[in-house]
This record gives C-alpha cells, sequence and structure tokens, in this order.
C-alpha cells in the first residue's frame, strides 16, 4: 500500500508528510493523525474500494 501511494508523486509526498508531521508536537501527533483518517475517510470512505 505504501508503494501505491508513492507512485503518483513520487517519495516526495512520503518527505512532505513527515515533515508536516515533524512539525507537531510529539505528544500531540497521534491526535493529528487521527484527525486526519477522520477527514479521508469523510471525504473518500464512500468510494469504491476496488483496489484497496
Amino acid at each position: 500500500m505504501l508503494v501505491d501511494l508513492l507512485q503518483p508523486t513520487g517519495p516526495d509526498l512520503a518527505r512532505r508528510w513527515l515533515a508536516a508531521l515533524s512539525m507537531v508536537p510529539k505528544d500531540e501527533r497521534e491526535d493529528v493523525i487521527q484527525s486526519v483518517e477522520a477527514e479521508i475517510l469523510k471525504q473518500y470512505g464512500d468510494q469504491d474500494q476496488t483496489g484497496l
């Protein structure tokens, strides 16, 4: 799955995500990740799950 995420934009996407996440205080990162996951599910969760 990680390889699939890197295909459209290359490894730059992973670097950007990690750089942004590293700016968040360590004790708040889990909350940020949960928030991002919830937003992704809200936006894209109803789409066809083919290919996952």
